[in-house]
C-alpha cells in the first residue's frame, strides 16, 4: 500500500495506508483506512499535469484543494474523495465508495459500499444510502432520507444532451431497491417508492408509489401501519 500524506493538510484523526493530497482537513477521531484517497484533484487539473509531464503524488498534492472530513467519521477502504468536498461529522462510508468534488455531506450519514456521488450532489443529515446506489450531479437529498441498494437516480432526460436537472428528495422520504428515479423529479416529504419502480412524476408528500411508471398506491399513513404490523407479527 502507499501512504502520503501532504504537508498542507491537517489531521487530527487516524490515518492508516492512505493518500491525502492538498489542504485536506481531517477533524478529531474520524479514521481513514488504508487504499483511501482525500482531496484527489478534478479532471482538469490531472490532464495538465499530465501534459507537461509532471504527474506525481507530489504534483497531484499541490494542486489540490483537499476536502473537509469532520470528526469522528469512518472512511473505509477503497473511497475516493475528490477536492471541495465537504462531510459532516459521524458519517461512514462503505468499501470502494466515489465521492466527487463539490459535493456535501451532512452528519450521521451513512454512504454505504460500492455508492458513486457522480459530480457535486448534495446529502443532509442523518441519510442512509445503501450499496451500489448511483446519484450524478444535482442530485439533492434532505435530511432522514432512506434509499435501498441499487436505487439509480438521473439527470439528463435525453442522453448525452449536456443540459442535465438532478431529483431532489425530500425529508423522511424512503426509495427502495433497483427504483429508478428519472431526471428534474421531486419526491416530496415522507413519500415512498417501491422496489423496482420506474419515476416518470413528481411524488407528493406522505405518497407511496409503485409500478413502471409508478403510480400513487396508498398514503404514508397507511404505509407506516402495514411495516408496524409487519415488525410485531411472529414466525410460526
Amino acid at each position: 500500500m502507499t501512504r502520503f500524506i501532504s504537508r498542507s493538510a491537517i489531521i487530527n484523526g487516524v490515518v492508516g495506508d492512505a493518500i491525502i493530497l492538498g489542504k485536506t482537513v481531517i477533524a478529531d477521531g474520524t479514521i481513514i483506512e488504508g487504499n483511501v484517497t482525500v482531496g484527489y484533484p478534478i479532471e482538469k487539473k490531472i490532464k495538465m499535469i499530465r501534459a507537461v509531464g509532471e504527474f506525481s503524488l507530489e504534483e497531484s498534492s499541490r494542486i489540490s484543494n483537499g476536502a473537509r472530513i469532520g470528526s469522528q467519521c469512518i472512511i473505509r477502504s477503497g473511497t475516493v474523495i475528490y477536492e471541495d468536498s465537504v462531510i459532516g461529522s459521524h458519517v461512514r462510508t462503505g468499501h470502494n465508495v466515489l465521492i466527487r468534488e463539490g459535493s456535501t455531506i451532512g452528519d450521521n450519514s451513512l454512504i454505504g459500499t460500492g455508492v458513486i456521488l457522480d459530480g457535486t450532489v448534495r446529502i443532509g443529515n442523518n441519510v442512509k444510502i445503501q450499496s451500489n446506489a448511483y446519484l450524478p450531479h444535482l442530485t439533492v437529498i434532505e435530511d432522514d432520507v432512506f434509499i435501498a441498494p441499487n436505487v439509480c437516480f438521473t439527470n439528463d432526460p435525453y442522453p448525452p444532451s449536456g443540459r442535465l436537472i438532478g431529483v431532489k428528495v425530500e425529508e423522511e422520504a424512503i426509495i427502495c431497491a433497483n427504483a429508478t428515479i428519472l431526471p428534474g423529479i421531486h419526491i416530496g416529504r415522507k413519500a415512498v417508492v417501491g422496489a423496482g419502480s420506474v419515476v416518470t412524476k413528481d411524488v407528493p408528500d406522505n405518497t407511496v408509489v409503485f409500478g413502471n411508471p409508478a403510480r400513487p398506491r396508498m398514503t404514508r399513513e397507511e404505509y407506516d401501519r402495514k411495516r408496524r404490523k409487519w415488525q410485531i407479527a411472529k414466525d410460526f
